[in-house]
């Protein structure tokens, strides 16, 4: 069985609403925006796997708190997987030893913290037995959308995105795929601001949705938590054959 438990599924954080962490199996986790506040320690501990998506700081929040908590445990590592030059901007920007400390060298050089493993657009890799194939989708820094596979069963991920025919042709090309997890940022009133920041209102997801050759189900997540009334609005007047429901935390998304 294929699943994904969102920890935190929202474009921002208020009150109870989390940044974006997507549990993939208890040792996987895409994203960092919420692991600390929605672990606890002995589940902290079996994260040995993390994806990073893109550099944006509610992906990446927990990322360094994480590395020290792992750390101060008794030299605990993990391996982040993202593409080279996402792992440069979060080398450079936060990893700097100004901002945060550098946990490629902590405690030692040859015995990291953080340990990177690169990997490119359109070359699959895989993880306990789950299979990513990571996709370059339409936002303003580079990021990352995958094709997620475990015996037969498929998701197919978004990350951020805006307007994306590369997302819409992997799932095209792919007819396993029957669940999709696909962002939905703004309020349709909100279209210009979206577009610029390169995210989905639901009236441009509902033209995405056109565009896909089979029904699918959709989970909406990275709703703008402070705007999730309206977007939700927005989404129940979408008129798609395909089923919609926006993302709850900890409600797992299932394949089966």
């Amino acid at each position: 069985m294929l699943s994904i438990v969102p920890l935190g599924c929202y474009g921002s954080d208020l009150e109870n609403k989390k940044c974006i962490s997507m549990l993939v199996t208890p040792t996987t986790v895409i994203d960092t925006g919420s692991i600390m506040s929605s672990l606890d320690t002995n589940q902290l501990l079996a994260i040995k796997h993390v994806i990073i998506t893109h550099c944006h700081f509610d992906h990446i929040k927990n990322l360094p708190i994480f590395a020290d908590f792992m750390l101060s445990l008794g030299n605990h590592s993990f391996t982040v997987y993202t593409t080279e030059n996402i792992m440069a901007q979060i080398m450079d920007n936060i990893f700097n030893d100004l901002v945060w400390p550098d946990f490629t060298k902590l405690p030692t050089r040859k015995n990291p913290t953080i340990k990177f493993q690169p990997i490119k657009f359109d070359e699959p890799f895989s993880i306990e037995g789950i299979e990513f194939l990571p996709i370059e989708v339409n936002h303003v820094v580079e990021s990352l959308g995958f094709i997620i596979k475990k015996d037969g069963e498929t998701i197919a991920y978004s990350g951020d995105t805006g307007i994306c025919q590369n997302f819409v042709d992997h799932i095209n090309n792919d007819p396993s795929i029957k669940t999709i997890c696909w962002e939905t940022s703004f309020p349709n009133r909100l279209e210009k601001l979206a577009t610029a920041s390169k995210h989905l209102t639901p009236s441009q997801l509902a033209g995405e949705l056109e565009k896909i050759n089979r029904h699918c189900e959709i989970h909406t997540f990275h709703l703008k938590p402070n705007l999730e009334d309206e977007i939700i609005a927005d989404i129940k007047s979408i008129k798609s054959p395909m089923k919609i429901i926006p993302m709850k935390q900890k409600r797992p998304i299932t394949v089966s």
